[in-house]
C-alpha cells in the first residue's frame, strides 16, 4: 500500500485528515486494521470502543494529529468529556489549524459547564467556517450559558438564516429573546421605572390583557411630561398595534379605548414629529424605524448597539424589549410548525395556559409532554407549579419528587418542595430543601427567606424569624409580610419597628385596594 492510500484510510465520516508522515509498512497495516475496526465501531454507535481503537492507532503514529482528533471526538460522543479535551488539545498542538478539534473542544467545555473556556475555541472555529451550523449553535449556547443573551439571540438568528429548518436554532432564538426581554425589562424597571418607556411597555401589556381603562390611565400619566417627539413615537407605536392585529391581538373591549387614547395623544400634534429615518438618524431612531418597518431583528441590533454605549438608556431598553417580543413570538411559532407534537412544544403551550391561570389546560399539555419524555425537566417543573397553584398538593409533591430525583440540587425544585410542605405546615421537613436554596438566584431569595422566617417563627426562634422576614421584605406586595413582622417585633418589645412595619403595611394595602378598584372598573367598564 502506497503512502497516499494509507493516508486515505484515515479519512472518517466526520472530517478528512492527512497523515503528517507515512509510517513503516508493518505499522501502516496495523493502523489500517485499527481504523477499519474503529469505523465499524463508530458506525454502530460503539463510541467508547472506537475511542480505544483510535488511541491504539495514535500510539503507533503519535505525530498524526488526525488520530488524536478522531480519538477526542469519539471520547466526546462516548460522554468522556475530560478525556476528550486532553486528546483534542493534543491534536491542536500538533496542528493548530484543524477545524474539527476546535469545534468539539468547544462543545466539550460547554458540556462541562465551562462556557467561558469554550468561547475561544468556538470563536476560532467560527473564523474558519463562519457559516457552519454546528459552530453557530454551540457558540450561541455558550453565550446563553454565560447570560450573554443578546449575543446568543444574534447567533441563533444567524443560524436560522443559514438553516431555516433547524428546530434547535428556532427554539434557541425564542428562548434567548425571552431572556433578553427579562434582563432588559428588569433593567428598565430598576433604573427608569417612572420613565415614559417603562410605563408604555406596561400599558401595552395591559391592552393585551384586556384591561383598557388601566392601560389608558397608565399611558396618560406617562405622557403628561413627555416631549412632543416622545409623544409622536408612542402614537406611532399605537398606530402600529392598531393596524397589525395579527401581531398584537387586542381584545374587542380594548380596541375602542385604543382609538380614544390615540385621539387624546394626538391632540393636534403631527405624526411628522416621530424619529427621522434618514442617513443622519441616531441609533435609537434607526431602531424605531426598523421596528415600524417590521424589521425586528434590525431593531434589536440597533438597540443593542446603543446599550453597548449606554447600558441604562431607557429608550434603548424599551426598543430592545419591543423587538425581542416579536422575535420570540415568531421563533416559537416557527418552531411549533417544525415540531408540532414534540415535548417542547407541549411545554410551551402549557406555560402559556399557566400564565393565563388556566391550570387544568396547562396540566393537560404537560401530561402530553411527559407521555413523550417522562423526565422532561420543563414539563415536570410546569406540572409542579400548576398543581401547587391549583392547591393539588399531593399531586405536586409526587411530581416534584420525581424531578428532584433527576436534579437533586435544582434550587427551583427544592423551593417548590419547601412551598408544598409549608402549605401543609410541615416546616421541619421543609428546612432541608430550603437549605439547598440559600445560594439560589436573586429572584428566588425573597421567597426562601420568607419560608425560613415562617419555619423559625413556628419553632419559637423569634429573633431569627425577624431576621429572615427582614431579608424577604422587598418582595412584599400586599402588606401581609409587614404585618407578620410587626407582630414579631411586638413580641420582642421592638414597638417602634412594629409601628413602622404596620404603617408600611397600610400603604401596601392601599395600593392593593387601588389595583382592585381598577380591576372592578375593567370588569364592569364603568368608572
Amino acid at each position: 500500500m502506497n503512502c497516499l492510500a494509507r493516508r486515505a484510510a484515515l479519512w472518517l465520516l466526520l472530517f478528512t485528515g492527512v497523515l503528517a508522515a507515512c509510517p513503516v509498512r508493518g505499522q501502516a497495516q496495523d493502523i489500517d486494521e485499527l481504523l477499519q475496526k474503529a469505523r465499524a465501531a463508530q458506525s454502530s454507535g460503539n463510541y467508547a470502543d472506537a475511542a480505544g481503537l483510535y488511541a491504539r492507532a495514535a500510539q503507533l503514529s503519535p505525530s498524526t494529529p488526525e488520530l488524536w482528533a478522531n480519538r477526542g471526538v469519539m471520547e466526546y460522543l462516548a460522554g468522556r468529556m475530560e478525556a476528550s479535551t486532553i486528546s483534542l488539545k493534543h491534536a491542536l498542538r500538533l496542528n493548530p489549524d484543524l477545524f474539527t478539534p476546535m469545534l468539539f473542544l468547544g462543545k466539550a467545555y460547554v458540556r462541562l459547564s465551562k462556557p467561558a473556556v469554550a468561547l475561544p475555541w468556538l470563536s476560532q472555529a467560527h473564523t474558519l467556517k463562519p457559516a457552519d451550523v454546528e459552530v453557530l449553535l454551540t457558540l450561541a449556547k455558550a453565550n446563553a450559558d454565560l447570560n450573554q443573551q443578546r449575543q446568543a439571540a444574534s447567533l441563533y438568528a444567524d443560524t436560522v438564516r443559514i438553516a431555516p429548518e433547524n428546530q434547535a436554532a428556532w427554539l434557541g432564538l425564542g428562548a434567548a429573546s425571552l431572556e433578553v426581554i427579562t434582563v432588559d425589562g428588569r433593567a428598565l424597571a430598576a433604573t427608569a421605572a417612572q420613565s415614559i418607556w417603562a410605563h408604555s411597555l406596561y400599558a401595552d401589556e395591559l391592552f393585551a390583557q384586556g384591561r383598557p381603562l388601566e392601560a389608558v390611565d397608565t399611558y396618560m400619566a406617562a405622557t403628561a411630561a413627555a416631549t412632543p417627539p416622545q409623544k409622536a413615537t408612542l402614537l406611532r407605536n399605537l398606530e402600529w398595534m392598531r393596524t397589525h392585529p395579527d401581531l398584537f391581538p387586542i381584545p374587542t373591549g380594548s380596541q375602542q379605548a385604543l382609538l380614544q387614547l390615540m385621539a387624546q395623544l394626538e391632540s393636534g400634534q403631527a405624526i411628522a414629529g416621530s424619529p427621522s429615518c434618514g442617513h443622519q438618524a441616531t441609533l435609537i431612531e434607526r431602531a424605531a424605524c426598523a421596528y415600524w418597518a417590521g424589521e425586528y431583528e434590525q431593531c434589536a441590533a440597533k438597540a443593542g448597539e446603543q446599550l453597548h454605549r449606554s447600558a441604562q438608556d431607557p429608550e434603548a431598553l424599551y426598543w430592545s424589549v419591543k423587538a425581542s417580543e416579536r422575535l420570540a413570538v415568531a421563533a416559537f411559532a416557527r418552531y411549533e410548525e417544525l415540531a408540532p407534537q414534540s415535548a417542547t412544544t407541549y411545554v410551551m403551550v402549557g406555560d402559556l395556559y399557566r400564565y393565563r391561570r388556566q391550570m387544568d389546560s396547562a396540566l393537560g399539555e404537560y401530561r402530553k409532554a411527559l407521555s413523550i419524555d417522562a423526565h422532561a425537566p420543563a414539563a415536570l417543573l410546569g406540572t409542579v407549579v400548576a398543581d401547587l397553584s391549583a392547591n393539588k398538593l399531593e399531586e405536586a409533591i409526587v411530581v416534584d419528587g420525581i424531578a428532584l430525583a433527576d436534579r437533586p440540587l435544582d434550587p427551583q425544585l427544592n423551593l417548590l418542595m419547601a412551598e408544598i410542605l409549608a402549605a401543609e405546615n410541615q416546616f421541619d421537613q421543609a428546612r432541608p430543601y430550603l437549605e439547598k436554596c440559600l445560594s439560589s438566584p436573586p429572584e428566588l431569595q425573597s421567597r426562601v427567606h420568607y419560608l425560613l422566617g415562617r419555619a423559625n417563627a413556628e419553632d419559637g426562634n423569634t429573633e431569627e424569624a425577624i431576621h429572615q422576614f427582614e431579608l424577604a421584605m422587598p418582595a412584599d406586595k400586599d402588606g401581609s409580610l409587614h404585618y407578620q413582622l410587626s407582630r414579631l417585633y411586638r413580641k420582642v418589645g421592638k414597638l417602634a419597628q412594629a409601628q413602622q412595619a404596620e404603617q408600611e403595611a397600610k400603604v401596601l394595602i392601599r395600593h392593593r385596594d387601588e389595583n382592585a378598584a381598577i380591576a372592578v372598573r375593567e370588569a364592569t367598564g364603568h368608572d
